[in-house]
Order: structure tokens, then sequence, then C-alpha cells
């Protein structure tokens, strides 16, 4: 099935690809927040976080990926919100910390 004939639940495709991948996630907000990543690509990612998050609001955001050395810290704009499952926005990643998500998705299989 071609991008085009694919049914999103969004309103336009995403920029990126995303890629399955389930790691912890920590969300500096007005608090400290513990997460689960669920898929990430260079444009963002989706997560589970047991809290209440408005969409709009700026957070940073730290998580490992499978096979780098550092963790990444990104900025990121809550996009949107269903319960406890949430997508962001990465906030001007750098060309090197794209560079990283490419990397260490190559292998990922592809989210739904």
């Amino acid at each position: 099935m071609s991008g085009s004939q694919m049914n999103y639940p969004w309103k336009t495709p995403r920029a990126y690809p995303r890629f399955q991948v389930d790691v912890r996630l920590v969300i500096r907000t007005k608090e400290i927040l513990n997460g689960r990543t669920k898929d990430v690509g260079e444009g963002g990612l989706g997560a589970t976080i047991p809290a209440t998050i408005d969409k709009g609001e700026i957070v940073e955001l730290e998580f490992q990926l499978p096979l780098t050395a550092e963790p990444l810290r990104l900025k990121a704009e809550i996009r949107y919100n269903q319960g406890f499952q949430y997508g962001f926005r990465f906030l001007h990643p750098t060309d090197q910390q794209r560079e990283i998500i490419r990397k260490a998705t190559r292998d990922l299989p592809p989210a739904p």
C-alpha cells in the first residue's frame, strides 16, 4: 500500500517514518515524569505516560535508543494525547541527533 493510499488517523502524513521501540523515557515539565516510548522517528515520538500533560506544552525528553552510547535530550511539543498515549514533535533537533535516530532505527520494524 503506498503512502497516499494509507489511512492515517491524523490529517496529514508524517514528515518522517516512525519505528517501533520500547525504551524508558524521562519527561521534564514542571515535574519529572517517567514513561515508555512506543515509536520514534527523526521528527518525534509516541509514548505512554501515566500522567496528564497539556497539549501544546513544551517539554524536555530524555531517552536512550538501542545501540547508542549516550541518551538523547530533545525539546519537544506535545501534539496530541489520548488517555495516557502522547505524541511529541521534536523542536529543533540537530543534524547529529537526527543521524543518531536514523542509525538506531535502521533495523527496527516500522510503527503501525
